[in-house]
């Protein structure tokens, strides 16, 4: 289902009109139904505070470190939600029926915070993961919620873990919310039970010298969401598949899986979405995207860099499908200008190869940079917006 369409364009297909929008135009996060409130959080801080790690890549690297305290609020069928509190960081315990372990309805998001001027905490577009999140959670039958108090249940969190949050370049604080069905009892059905909890981890630069470019492999044998699933949600289940087929490009040289349908449909990039910046057949500059179809994940990096490069008017910015041979083709007759993933993690990541039926195809990127020209200008302006010391729309300074 589209939501929220802002239509800026249509381009007329044999089956259907195809919108070109923005995924988070009108963000609703309120909720029909009663939702926890961030005035009645609690706070228990801890009596043993974590040694934190040294401000170094090769240490704090992604997912290896908790700070001092988590977000967890309850929910069940009968009582509705709990009162929010924020408690030191702990283990759970889980019932082995628990319908997350067995049936993966659970759902994730992925946003970060930043260290600003004056000591003060940025967190980038945090209303958009609150949004994607309350869609997730729809899609499983898992409990809705206000996504504006679980906003500033959040920003208490990072203000009692502030220390945590790396004041370095480059370095950041991620933020985990996450949403389980905890019904202790076998069966596939929606979970009469469920926990919504909130990790915070810091994290080194993804490039500690610099942007990197990547090789990927356009996977023809296995396909990561369907028309009709769940590819445009950030449930579980959509990422424990990928890994066996990670695995094994990795053992051919490869960085990354470029995600396609059957049919040649260019989906994703690993968990990224994609960008293709070329000359079209009139030799204009556009920059390419694949749409939004329901097996696309609506990234907020990638809603991002559409908005500032439409911003640009330097270039078409279109939304469309796109399949693998039109990308053979631009790159084959010198039109592919550079090719780009995008992602919270990684912001920006230049591709400079894929391969495809038997043939590696060479992307073009400027090896001083180590990415392309227009790669690097999105990866320095998003970097400077998340934290630099100026206001901007999408950050909300604590």
């Amino acid at each position: 289902m589209l939501r929220n369409i802002s239509k800026v364009s249509t381009y007329q297909t044999p089956f259907k009109q195809i919108y070109s929008f923005s995924y988070y135009a009108n963000l609703d996060l309120s909720c029909p139904y009663p939702s926890f409130q961030s005035r009645d959080l609690t706070i228990t801080h801890t009596m043993h505070y974590i040694t934190k790690p040294p401000c170094d890549p090769k240490i704090m690297t992604f997912g290896a470190f908790h700070t001092d305290h988590l977000l967890e609020i309850d929910w069940s069928e009968k009582m509705g939600w709990s009162r929010p509190q924020i408690v030191p960081f702990k283990s759970f315990s889980i019932h082995p029926f628990a319908a997350c372990l067995h049936y993966a309805i659970e759902c994730f998001e992925g946003a970060k915070a930043y260290r600003g001027a004056n000591n003060s905490i940025r967190t980038f577009r945090l209303n958009c993961n609150m949004y994607r999140m309350k869609q997730s959670a729809k899609r499983l039958s898992l409990p809705d919620f206000d996504g504006a108090e679980l906003q500033r249940c959040i920003e208490q969190l990072l203000k009692v873990d502030r220390d945590w949050i790396p004041d370095r370049p480059g370095f950041s604080c991620y933020i985990r919310p996450t949403l389980i069905a905890t019904e202790e009892a076998l069966g596939v059905r929606a979970s009469s039970r469920a926990r919504l909890f909130v990790v915070l981890c810091p994290v080194g630069p993804y490039f500690p010298s610099g942007l990197k470019p990547v090789r990927v492999f356009c996977n023809t044998s296995t396909i990561r969401s369907a028309p009709g699933g769940v590819g445009g949600y950030k449930v579980a289940g959509n990422y424990a598949p990928t890994v066996l087929p990670l695995k094994e490009v990795q053992k051919i040289g490869f960085h990354q899986n470029l995600w396609m349908l059957p049919d040649g449909l260019v989906q994703e990039m690993g968990v990224c979405n994609l960008f293709f910046f070329q000359k079209n057949e009139k030799g204009e500059k556009e920059l390419v995207t694949p749409m939004l179809d329901g097996t696309i994940l609506p990234g907020i990096m990638r809603d991002s860099i559409l908005e500032i490069t439409r911003g640009m008017g330097k270039f078409k910015v279109i939304e469309k499908k796109l399949y693998i041979q039109e990308v053979i083709e631009s790159i084959e007759s010198g039109r592919m200008i550079e090719m780009f993933g995008s992602g919270t993690a990684v912001s920006i990541q230049p591709i400079e190869a894929i391969g495809y039926n038997d043939k590696i195809y060479e992307v073009k990127y400027d090896t001083k940079l180590n990415a392309g020209e227009l790669s690097h200008e999105l990866f320095d302006l998003l970097t400077n917006i998340q934290t630099g010391a100026e206001d901007h729309k999408w950050i909300k300074s604590i």
